[in-house]
């Protein structure tokens, strides 16, 4: 028998432990949202070095850095925020996906 979820459930828990597991669009949104989200935090802070390296003034090489650092820790914080208030945690992955199949 399939387990059904509310709607509000976008990820149920990894099967090592305590993470979560994407298994609707809208939680594999919020993966997206964070890769994307550390991919332009990381451009934009290599841009601002690479700008203080070459044009200066140097402080701008140590606030590149210092940028990415800080939209990583926000954006991994939207993300663990989003995927816990999203997470049943009473179901595996492997339970989700063998409930799915049909298989017991």
């Amino acid at each position: 028998m399939a387990i059904d979820l509310p709607e509000n459930i976008w990820f149920v828990r990894s099967n090592g432990g305590s993470g979560s597991y994407p298994i609707r669009p809208e939680g594999w949104r919020t993966v997206w949202r964070f890769v994307m989200g550390m991919s332009g935090w990381g451009v934009a802070g290599g841009l601002i070095a690479a700008i203080g390296a070459v044009w200066g003034p140097g402080w701008l090489i140590v606030a590149g850095p210092l940028l990415f650092m800080a939209g990583a820790a926000l954006s991994a914080w939207q993300f663990i925020k989003t995927a816990r208030a999203h997470t049943d945690f009473t179901v595996t992955y492997s339970d989700y996906v063998r409930s799915r199949s049909g298989t017991a």
